[in-house]
């Protein structure tokens, strides 16, 4: 699908959508914008990169109704940070249809009829009466995965069950873990999964993609050495796909500013900055994707007729380019130069603990966390201080020698739907004992184990004679192998 036009929208919409800048749907928006607008409940596996937010936007565009007053959209957001973002991009596309968009703040009203909001902050809002759920029509939860791993899952949990049951349920998440899965089950059952990755494509082999995560604040200084460097040899050809015409114009303003020779037309020598498809496909020394091309298409446009291939993309869109990456079969590697054959001899296992969390853990959740400091420190200083706390953490001084510690059995564990923070405050309210006096907590399916101080075990024993964990008696005693 090239146009807008076809998902049936209307022409102001349409027009909306061009003037600021969107010529042709992504993949994702392909797929749920109609199904949306529809009022089905819908499921679907993307990150940020995807195109998600004018997704689910264009849905409510088309389900609400600007004449009527109250929310009647409430859109959850992992962070307060990413709810003003989505707040600020749903504004830019709802205003013109008279529909009003707010950000909410736990104790000011809020009268807008599309709220935005982390979990937390709505339940505040709630209880606050500054918003109100009664004539909600629409609950979109962005980012679930990364809820669950932020710990938000208690608040997503208390405000789904105060929506009203009729109410079209629109949930994003990068990933389908246990916690997500039992969320769909209990409160989107029926829901329409979103298919808008192909199952089938040819790998491309041989391929290596490299790309450069971080702020856009920092990526023009290294676009500008990579085709600094390409461009030392007479006739090099680079060529820059931009989502929107406005990136596009201003990329190329910035180059040019910076005396880098921007082609005016395919094939000519220099640099060509185009948007939409204006240069997929045409030949080139280097191909750079501004942004984490949305779909496979786009990204198999990217490398189309380039021999060699760059995206730079922020770094909450590097779980959707691993994913497009995965799928076209394609090898990464980052921009910057590997570490030199010293350092990587004297880290090796530091190194290979890195890697394997990069590969194996989801880091969405990480990557929220730490994204107020990639406005204060680069990537790389960022990353050199995890690997400085993973490698050179020590201990801290104790005034007292460290008690020896006494495994305790719960009888309570996963198919319970227990959790550690559960445990620890069972432990921490009913027998008072503080969370230093806690160490190893180990869940399994059917029985939990909990690691406390030694002297305190006994009274944990005791405190939690007659507990409950999550409606189940604890039956804590010491724990035989």
């Amino acid at each position: 699908m090239t146009d807008f036009k076809q998902l049936k929208l209307e022409d102001d919409l349409v027009e909306s959508l061009s003037r600021l800048g969107f010529r042709r749907p992504t993949a994702l928006q392909v797929e749920a914008v109609p199904v949306i607008a529809r009022g089905t409940t819908v499921v679907g596996i993307a990150s940020s990169g995807s195109g998600k937010t004018l997704a689910y936007g264009l849905g409510l565009a088309a389900r609400l109704d600007a004449a009527a007053p109250g929310t009647q959209a409430l859109v959850l957001l992992p962070t307060d940070a990413a709810a003003g973002r989505t707040g600020d991009a749903l504004h830019r596309l709802l205003q013109p249809r008279g529909l009003s968009v707010g950000v909410v703040r736990p104790a000011s009203p809020l009268s807008a009829q599309i709220a935005c909001a982390s979990p937390a902050a709505a339940l505040a809002a709630l209880e606050h009466s500054a918003i109100k759920l009664e004539g909600l029509a629409i609950l979109v939860v962005d980012g679930a995965s990364a809820m669950v791993g932020l710990g938000a899952l208690e608040p997503l949990e208390t405000l789904t069950a105060q929506v009203p049951k009729e109410a079209q349920r629109v949930l994003i998440t990068s990933e389908i873990t246990s916690e997500v899965e039992d969320w769909i089950d209990r409160h989107a059952r029926r829901a329409r999964r979103l298919a808008y990755l192909p199952t089938e494509v040819t790998p491309l082999d041989g391929v290596n993609l490299e790309f450069w995560a971080g702020p856009q604040s920092e990526w023009l200084p290294v676009l500008v050495r990579m085709l600094s460097e390409r461009g030392a040899k007479r006739g090099t050809r680079s060529r820059i796909h931009c989502r929107l015409e406005e990136h596009a114009r201003r990329l190329a303003d910035q180059l040019q500013v910076r005396g880098l020779t921007i082609a005016e037309r395919p094939g000519a020598p220099g640099v060509r900055v185009g948007w939409a498809d204006q240069c997929d496909g045409e030949p080139a020394d280097l191909s750079v994707a501004w942004g984490t091309p949305p779909d496979v298409p786009a990204l198999m446009a990217c490398i189309d007729g380039a021999a060699r291939t760059a995206v730079f993309a922020r770094p909450e869109e590097l779980a959707h380019l691993a994913r497009l990456a995965d799928l076209l079969g394609l090898k990464g590697s980052p921009v910057r130069a590997a570490a030199p054959p010293e350092a990587l001899r004297s880290a090796q296992t530091t190194l290979e603990q890195l890697r394997e969390a990069a590969n194996q853990t989801d880091l969405e959740p990480y990557i929220l966390l730490v994204e107020p400091l990639l406005h204060e420190y680069t990537p790389i200083q960022l990353a050199a201080a995890a690997t400085a706390l993973l490698r050179e953490r020590k201990p801290t001084a104790a005034a007292t020698p460290l008690p020896a510690w006494t495994r305790l059995y719960f009888a309570v564990g996963r198919r319970d739907n227990v959790r550690p923070a559960d445990l620890v405050g069972a432990i921490t309210g009913e027998a008072a004992v503080s969370g230093d006096r806690i160490g190893r907590i180990e869940i399994r399916d059917t029985h939990s184990s909990v690691e406390v101080a030694a002297p305190v075990a006994e009274k944990v024993i005791k405190a939690l004679a007659t507990a409950t964990i999550r409606g189940r008696p604890a039956s804590v005693r010491v724990f035989r192998e």
